[in-house]
């Protein structure tokens, strides 16, 4: 049995995605990041076409980014979401990039850590998850119950010192 979160997203690294360096510059390293997070809501059943029927939609409160090697172009990349905590209204979610090397083995590129929160758009507030979501988060945390707590969570920017 694998101590990986499941792959919810996949892609490979587009030339516009370059930076000067040759590699994938870091805002787009975020947006790999979001669209994993739109396909893990959708698959939590909360949609685009769901939060245009009933106004209700989710919204990211906090990010933690580590850029942990870098990928280059045409590179294949997998996004694993570990769901870490939940309550009514929140998520505290991890994710994982790992890119596929040119002789078939993964490593971990970057790492997202996230609070998101469903919101009500027609009040522009908070709100509990809707019943069936709630439940398929229930779901996701027990069918992730197994795995270790990543090393990376609540880390903190500060310069070492000796």
């Amino acid at each position: 049995m694998s101590n990986k979160a499941p792959v919810i997203y996949r892609t490979q690294i587009k030339q516009e995605w370059l930076d000067y360096n040759n590699h994938m510059n870091v805002a787009y390293y975020v947006l790999i990041f979001d669209l994993a997070g739109v396909e893990l809501v959708s698959q939590l059943g909360l949609s685009e076409k769901v939060t245009e029927a009933t106004g209700i939609s989710w919204m990211v409160l906090e990010n933690h980014i580590t850029y942990n090697s870098e990928v280059v172009l045409d590179q294949p990349v997998e996004i694993r979401c570990q769901l870490i905590d939940h309550d009514t209204k929140r998520l505290h979610l991890y994710f994982e990039m790992y890119a596929q090397a040119e002789d078939g083995t993964e490593y971990l590129a970057s790492t997202l850590e996230q609070m998101a929160m469903c919101v009500d758009l027609n009040s522009r507030s908070s709100c509990a998850f809707p019943e069936a979501i709630a439940l398929t988060i229930n779901n996701m945390a027990e069918q992730q119950s197994n795995l270790s707590m990543p090393t990376n969570i609540g880390r903190r920017i500060s310069i070492r010192r000796r």
